[in-house]
């Protein structure tokens, strides 16, 4: 890590954060995410269209296929899980992980029982790594909601040439003025909006849920939009000072591009814009043993948001807790998620 880089970070202020003693909380809430708003270019989201590939029933749930065309011009694959028995039911927008693991994306969180046997020897893979052994969208949609993955950019039907093509696509993008994290951004909050208008979804109990990178798309899109009601995420949070730490990830480019909005770079840590989402509920979960966001990273960063949350007068809103384990979400964990949207939705 070089030293310039050091003393940058020592000396970031963050003048987007939040300051008890310059503003009340509702007033930099109101200002900071119109502001974000504007620096992100997602002022206005459009309605994506979406067409049905394939449908399938299984052990009570419907699952479609879906070709889903954002207004960038992106065409990504998704599937939707829902009860087949059911009306209306809450909706989870659910967010896949990163995992420099790019051949499946929303084979990662929903399992189809007909997938092609490559996708699904490598989905059946990676939810033993990270998930416990099972796809936390079809625990859900047992549960009675109706759930959503889309694949990100890079990953499933769009994977590019793997982890060195990450570098690649993000410096494309760089060239014309957007972001890797951006695009994802704003394709997750045209998901949203096309979610929240599918026909059985119950548009005022949506929620977001996600894990490691998902999970920060999770909170980045409660903090930016009032149509998300609530938020799951795991395995990533921490303040900017505590990650920018020689040998992390976020340093590395790669696949922190997916994480980083160079236009708000050095305005408001990541807590702060987290709490953006006050008072809404918010569950928080980190690994005890997760090396990429350490325990007095990620407790620093919570204390923070519990400070905000307490300062919009709904301290019982905010949920944060370190489970046991490293960088995984296990079933344990997916449990308690679970049980908590039943309470808050």
């Amino acid at each position: 890590m070089p030293d310039l880089a050091k003393r940058l970070r020592d000396q970031n202020a963050f003048a987007w954060n939040f300051d008890a003693g310059a503003t009340d909380v509702a007033t930099w809430q109101r200002d900071t995410r119109a502001a974000l708003r504007r620096a992100l270019d997602i002022e206005r989201i459009a309605l994506p269209t979406a067409t049905v590939v394939a449908e399938w029933d299984d052990d009570g749930l419907h699952g479609a296929h879906l070709r889903m065309l954002f207004s960038n011009g992106e065409t990504a694959d998704a599937y939707r899980l829902r009860p087949r028995a059911q009306g209306r039911t809450p909706g989870i927008l659910l967010l896949h992980d990163h995992g420099a693991y790019f051949s499946i994306g929303r084979q990662k969180v929903i399992r189809r029982p007909d997938e092609e046997p490559e996708a699904a020897r490598s989905s059946l893979d990676w939810t033993a790594r990270l998930y416990g052994g099972r796809h936390i969208g079809n625990a859900l949609a047992q549960r009675g909601y109706s759930v959503l993955c889309v694949d990100a950019l890079g990953w499933g039907g769009r994977a590019g040439t793997g982890y060195d093509g990450q570098q690649a696509l993000a410096a494309n993008l760089l060239q014309v003025g957007q972001s890797l994290a951006g695009v994802v951004l704003k394709e997750d909050l045209e998901a949203l909006a096309w979610l929240r208008h599918c026909d059985g979804i119950d548009p005022d109990r949506v929620a977001t849920l996600g894990f490691s990178m998902g999970g920060a798309r999770a909170w980045q899109l409660s903090a930016l939009s009032a149509e998300v009601k609530a938020c799951v995420a795991a395995g990533w949070m921490g303040t900017r000072s505590g990650m920018m730490q020689a040998g992390s990830n976020q340093l590395r480019g790669q696949s922190a591009f997916y994480m980083l909005h160079p236009p708000i770079a050095g305005r408001i840590d990541y807590p702060h814009f987290a709490a953006l989402a006050a008072p809404k509920p918010a569950l928080f979960l980190g690994g005890r043993d997760d090396r990429h966001f350490p325990q007095d990273v990620a407790t620093e960063a919570f204390r923070q948001m519990r400070t905000i949350w307490e300062a919009t007068g709904v301290p019982s809103a905010f949920t944060a807790k370190l489970v046991p384990g490293g960088h995984v979400f296990s079933v344990g964990p997916q449990e308690d998620a679970i049980a908590w949207l039943d309470r808050v939705l």
